[in-house]
């Protein structure tokens, strides 16, 4: 939807292009209306406008003025000027601006349509012309790193799809590594930054970690290092392209990669402990792992680092030294009930945003293999049952859903797994408990919105006389909403425009007043807000067949 100001120091003509506009479903204008500039320019303070159609030569602030103005608040605003046949000289002046056309007083409302649309088809052609495609291709150079680390640390999260890790989106995100080849995975904890005083400090010096480190690992290695869980560094590596007349084979990259690795990694801790007087720890993995399985790798040495290291710091382990370590781990928490933060994450997204269809598909695969567990105080499985129940619960009280909930379906065993008689009666459960908040977001969203309309509906029934009050611009104040949201969810709740609305409400009012013959048309024209007869008389001829005076005597007649 546009919007269109008309301004005009003369209320008749400021009043009927208001009303013509306003009659051209076509264009979906939301028209308003000033009597200067100066009342145009306080509009402007409000809202954005598209459109301005005003007139060239008017007291105190004529138009020239005022298109100066506009261009400092909205330089994209088109202004079309009305003119007599001897302002030729503000003409001229006028048209020597960008998005500037002019229309002579004489010519018509058809012809006021016409340039208006035109108007409206430039925009649209604005938007979609090379020029602007270039400047967002500009943008998305840009923040080309922080969406390839963003892309990279969602990989390692499980939050990318495995259809989506493929040389193309490594190509579109200038990812300088193989999608068709393994990787393997660095893990690095920088300790002794907390002195550091201001949080600048300690992320240059951090910095200086990165830096030590690139030089060292760059002349073998193909990588991205990422920052993680604010002192923690990834670095996803690959050998440097193979040279196909060069006798190795891929196997012999990678021995060769790991041994480079092992024997500069010691460099690296003792090059950052000198130039920033930081302790770098770190865990390697014994081996490269296909993208598919990254997230895995990373999660078991994410595990290593905390468990292994502790308090410690400057240690160099590697997974395969570490491997009694992570037997230990995994005596305690198997792979497959392992509680994965990247799916809290994601179920508690899909819950807070009403993706329902997402959401059953992400619990199904959370809690599949709960199916196989035989007992019901296997610690594991209960751990992962808590944890997505914990997202129910929470989300019941951040919007206070609790009685209702209760009410549809029994919450008792919610946080008891053991009243249930098998892990697949408590899945069943999580699902009947998702499906029951997902219905009840479901009706306070439409009680919202219908509350929402239903004041909007009551606060034009009650401002039709004063056209300000029932602008789209004041109705989006009343509800606290953007102009254009407010249009299109009154549209969604009650299936027609905001503004078809108001015509109804008008014209609905307008037969109501039009009974009492005692009342004048002018009158009812001012209680409708319609300012002048002439006004009133051409949309009540539009919408209805006839003029008032018509409907009146046929009321008569009866």
């Amino acid at each position: 939807m546009y919007r269109l100001l008309v301004v005009d120091d003369e209320a008749i003509i400021a009043d009927g292009l208001y009303e013509v506009m306003l009659g051209v479903p076509d264009l979906e204008l939301d028209v308003y209306k000033a009597y200067s500039g100066h009342e145009a320019i306080k509009l402007f303070e409000k809202t954005r406008f598209d459109i301005v159609l005003t007139d060239i030569r008017m007291p105190e602030m004529d138009g020239l003025q005022l298109l100066e103005k506009i261009r400092a608040k909205w330089p994209r605003c088109r202004v079309i000027f009305l003119t007599g046949y001897h302002e030729f000289s503000y003409v001229y002046t006028a048209i020597q601006h960008d998005c500037v056309n002019y229309l002579l007083k004489t010519e018509g409302y058809d012809k006021v349509i016409q340039t208006v649309a035109q108007a409206v088809a430039d925009m649209e052609a604005e938007w979609r012309a090379e020029a602007l495609l270039e400047q967002a291709r500009e943008q998305s150079e840009k923040a080309q790193e922080l969406l390839r680390k963003e892309f990279l640390y969602g990989v390692l999260r499980e939050r990318i799809e495995a259809g989506e890790i493929c040389g193309e989106q490594f190509a579109e995100l200038g990812v300088p590594l193989r999608a068709n080849e393994p990787v393997l995975l660095l893990l690095g904890r920088v300790s002794g930054l907390n002195g550091c005083g201001t949080y600048s400090a300690k992320m240059k010096r951090l910095y200086r970690v990165r830096t030590v480190a690139r030089s060292y690992i760059s002349p073998r290695a193909a990588f991205v290092d990422l920052v993680h869980e604010q002192y923690d560094l990834v670095w996803l590596l690959q050998p440097l392209a193979r040279d196909a007349d060069d006798g190795q084979t891929e196997g012999d990259s990678w021995s060769g990669l790991l041994t480079f690795l092992k024997g500069s990694l010691e460099l690296v801790q003792a090059a950052c402990k000198e130039s920033s007087e930081a302790e770098l720890s770190l865990v390697l993995d014994d081996g490269p792992v296909a993208w598919g399985g990254a997230a895995e790798r990373f999660s078991q040495l994410h595990m290593l680092m905390n468990y292994r290291i502790g308090r410690s710091h400057g240690l160099l382990l590697d997974k395969q030294a570490a491997a009694g370590s992570e037997r230990d781990a995994d005596n305690h928490k198997s792979n497959k009930l392992r509680v994965r933060p990247a799916v809290l994450d994601l179920l508690t997204e899909q819950l807070e945003h009403g993706r329902r269809d997402e959401f059953v598909r992400t619990l199904n695969e959370a809690t599949a293999a709960l199916r196989d567990v035989e007992t019901m105080h296997h610690a594991q499985a209960q751990e992962l049952y808590y944890a997505i129940a914990l997202i129910f619960l929470s989300y019941m009280n951040r919007w206070k859903l609790t009685e209702e909930a209760a009410a549809a379906i029994g919450l008792h065993k919610l946080m008891r797994p053991a009243d249930h008689e098998s892990w697949a009666v408590a899945i069943a459960y999580l699902g009947k408990v998702g499906g029951v908040l997902f219905q009840l977001q479901n009706q306070e969203e439409e009680r919202r919105a219908h509350a929402v309309v239903s004041t909007i509906q009551k606060h034009i029934q009650a401002n039709l006389h004063d056209p300000n009050e029932i602008s789209l611009v004041r109705l989006a104040e009343l509800a606290f909403f953007n102009p254009s949201y407010l249009s299109r969810l009154f549209k969604q709740v009650t299936g027609i425009n905001l503004s078809e609305y108001i015509a109804e409400a008008r014209m609905t009012r307008a037969k109501r007043l039009l009974e009492d013959p005692y009342l004048k048309i002018q009158e009812v024209a001012e209680r409708l807000g319609y300012g002048t007869a002439t006004n009133f008389t051409r949309s009540f001829r539009k919408a209805m067949n006839m003029t008032p005076q018509d409907y009146r005597a046929s009321i008569v007649n009866k």
